[in-house]
């Protein structure tokens, strides 16, 4: 555009019209210093016919203007009237989940923190929220299923909004189809942005129309357009006041691990990567995508507010007070489903409790307390299980991870992955079993024996044991037990009896170094389990439970019993233990006892039998 025409030139103007800028389509950072603000350009009135050099004073901006020069000179012009992207508005409407809502109706009665719990939790979280001048601008508050992360969530929400603070929130929730991917998450940031300020609904509103295939397109894509482009353009003075909380709860929640990948990928370039005004608090269950995005090496690590519920406590330890509270092993979950249970009010609230302390009694009952409880586990064990079978199918993983937690109730001194040597299957199979499982347990290192298994709560064991509330999850006790025996005799038939002949004595200087060389660890192992797990059947199994085991003794025969009888009516013991050590506390004499009174007279009868 043309300023000669607009004003009277003075020599001045004309050697100072270089230096004026045009620039559209951009917001005045400030107002101009003069008492009045110059009418826009659009609303000029009607320039002279061609050829004319003169304007009269009524078709000029600056009437009578002379030696006076414009810098930086920005104006904004507008094509009849102003857009205000309603249809836009509109189609973004339809691509968001009302359901995620932290005050949906969808999710009425949502679970809260009770009064004067988690208060310092709370405290410090809320601390990190309001305080703006913090480096970090993401939070991530990871725990196991059952922690409490969704009540914290909520009830932070919640005093966000009291403060007037929240800008956002969504909640996944795996059984809502609105909700348990990331399709709908960025139109539903940015339609509660769009509430928060007129000026922001009609920018994210023409921001769709202009391009209408943008919930199409990357997580990346839909927050420059939806959310940091409208924003960026808001006056300094809007965008201090602009709420600027982002709440986001359950990403464990979300079906697709890629998408959990690519929506922290997303926070992590679109927010984190520059300065936004918006502070996130995430929270999930530590399966393997966000597991990894905060370990060391991970794109999050370091740069973010972690707090880990859980992770640390150790309810054995220091709760002896009742059996509810026990069997609660320190989880919200656990005691808020008692609570609800028991206060129903259609039913007696002295026979539920009874109910409870039966069920923990192992005395039955036909009702369910632990509905919920047990639908948790079901979601994450089946989930686990298809991310398992769609990598490696060699395996049953139900079956494994039974043994697993079979083994590590006998504390053998015996770590995870010398566990998968022992049972013969391939190196790195414990952590594709348990890796989708790190809310309901853990892979924890310990000084001695390398990582062993450590399960954050008591129900789930009661869980797995219990056919009626597994359901087709449930593994017979007779199906691991004749695997572990299996996969045990299996490992002692490997061996000659040159190898293990002579037990393991102090003196023996050869049989220290076999010890180590052949991993005759686990032929110890072995032998101590297989008479073990005869002893459980004995007590446990049915006939026909026993069959599929004697079958598999009857397969071993005479020479592999003989190995047995070689190795462990020995008194032998670790070649690095202590005699003291040895004789009160190893339980190696207990099992040689057993095996000599009882097991090995009952399985040689057993094959004279047969």
């Amino acid at each position: 555009m043309c300023l000669s025409h607009l004003w009277r030139r003075s020599p001045k103007i004309q050697s100072e019209e270089s230096r004026i800028e045009e620039q559209s389509n951009v917001l005045p950072l400030h107002q101009p210093q003069q008492s009045y603000a110059p009418p826009p350009l659009a609303n000029a009135e009607a320039r002279p016919s061609q050829g004319s050099s003169e304007q009269s004073p009524a078709q000029t901006i600056f009437a009578q203007a002379s030696n006076f020069h414009l810098e930086h000179f920005h104006y904004n012009q507008y094509d009849g009237q102003q857009r205000q992207g309603n249809s836009g508005w509109e189609q973004l409407l339809k691509a968001t989940s009302t359901n995620a809502l932290h005050n949906s109706i969808a999710r009425f009665d949502p679970p809260k923190c009770d009064e004067n719990t988690r208060v310092e939790l709370i405290r410090e979280i809320g601390t990190w929220i309001e305080d703006r001048h913090l480096s970090t601008q993401l939070l991530c508050m990871t725990g196991a299923a059952g922690s409490g992360k969704s009540a914290l969530q909520q009830t932070l929400a919640e005093a966000c909004v009291a403060k007037g603070i929240l800008a956002a929130s969504f909640f996944f929730n795996t059984g809502d189809n609105t909700r348990n991917n990331v399709s709908r998450i960025i139109p539903t940031l940015a339609y509660q942005l769009g509430q928060k300020n007129n000026a922001l609904r009609r920018m994210i509103g023409i921001a769709v129309e202009d391009d209408t295939l943008i919930f199409n397109q990357t997580l990346r894509t839909q927050i420059e357009k939806l959310i940091l482009n409208p924003v960026t353009h808001l006056p300094p003075s809007e965008l201090a006041s602009l709420p600027y909380a982002i709440i986001i709860d359950g990403l464990d929640e979300c079906k697709e691990e890629r998408d959990q990948r690519t929506l922290l990928r997303a926070i992590h370039d679109c927010f984190l990567g520059r300065r936004s005004p918006f502070r996130i608090f995430l929270a999930s269950r530590p399966e393997l995508a966000i597991f990894e995005a905060l370990e060391p090496g991970g794109h999050l690590h370091g740069i973010i507010y972690p707090i880990r519920l859980s992770d640390d406590y150790d309810a054995t330890s220091d709760i002896h007070i009742e059996a509810i509270v026990t069997a609660a092993s320190g989880q919200y979950i656990y005691a808020a489903t008692v609570i609800r249970y028991v206060s129903e009010p259609r039913r007696s609230p002295v026979e539920r409790l009874r109910t409870i302390l039966s069920s923990q009694s192992g005395t039955g009952s036909r009702t369910k307390p632990f509905a919920l409880l047990d639908l948790l586990y079901t979601l994450v064990l089946n989930n686990a299980r298809e991310g398992y079978e769609a990598i490696d199918n060699r395996h049953d993983f139900l079956l494994v991870l039974r043994v697993y937690l079979a083994l590590n109730d006998l504390n053998l001194g015996l770590g995870i992955s010398r566990q998968d040597q022992l049972l013969g299957l391939e190196e790195g199979t414990y952590e594709s079993i348990l890796c989708d499982l790190r809310s309901l347990l853990i892979a924890q290192p310990t000084l001695r024996w390398g990582h062993q298994i450590r399960v954050y709560h008591k129900s789930f064991l009661d869980y797995l044991n219990t056919p009626e509330r597994a359901g087709p999850l449930y593994t017979p006790f007779s199906r691991y037990v004749e695997y572990i025996t299996r996969c045990c005799l299996r490992r002692i038939d490997s061996y000659s009896l040159k190898q293990i002949s002579g037990g393991v004595g102090f003196s023996d200087e050869d049989f220290k170094l076999r010890y180590k060389e052949l991993d005759l660890d686990l032929l110890d192992c072995a032998a101590l389990l297989f008479p073990t797990f005869w002893r459980e059947a004995s007590f446990s199994f049915t006939s026909g439970d026993v069959e599929g085991i004697v079958t598999i003794l009857l397969q071993f025969g005479l020479s592999g019993f003989k190995k047995i009888h070689t190795w462990v009516v020995h008194p032998v013991v670790h070649y690095h233990s202590s005699p003291e050590f040895i004789r009160n506390t190893n339980p190696r004499y207990e099992f040689v006892e057993r095996w000599k009174a009882d097991l090995e007279p009952a399985l040689f009868n057993e094959i004279k039998v047969r």
